[in-house]
């Protein structure tokens, strides 16, 4: 089992097929994550996005995209070894991470302003 094993999900009132190219997108993943490099290893379309990892954390990162009455129900899923440039609660500040800007993003893609998502 990984060091670091995280899951997230969150409801966002979109629906899969508008919301996976933006959740998606590389300029979204490199601003969210700017110590991690990715490399797709299985592109699902409107179903998500699997990637291998490398930098502060070597693994593996995960969005799966669930379809839900009108929406989506976005998975994360992160695991993997923390690198010798990780901080010390590299897993916690993950957790923060992904629980503020997948907040952040879904106002965003649920509101009027869809600048903010990609």
């Amino acid at each position: 089992m990984p060091t670091v094993d995280l899951f997230d999900e969150t409801y966002v009132a979109v629906v899969p097929e508008v919301l996976a190219p933006r959740i998606t997108a590389p300029s979204l993943l490199a601003e969210w994550f700017p110590r991690l490099s990715f490399d797709v290893f299985m592109d699902r379309g409107e179903k998500g996005t699997r990637w291998s990892i490398t930098g502060e954390l070597e693994g593996s990162m995960e969005v799966w995209l669930e379809p839900m009455a009108r929406g989506t129900v976005v998975h994360w899923f992160v695991r993997g070894e923390p690198t010798a440039s990780a901080p010390r609660d590299v897993a916690g500040r993950y957790v923060d991470m992904i629980n503020a800007r997948m907040f952040a993003f879904k106002d965003a893609a649920e509101g009027a302003d869809d600048s903010a998502v990609g």
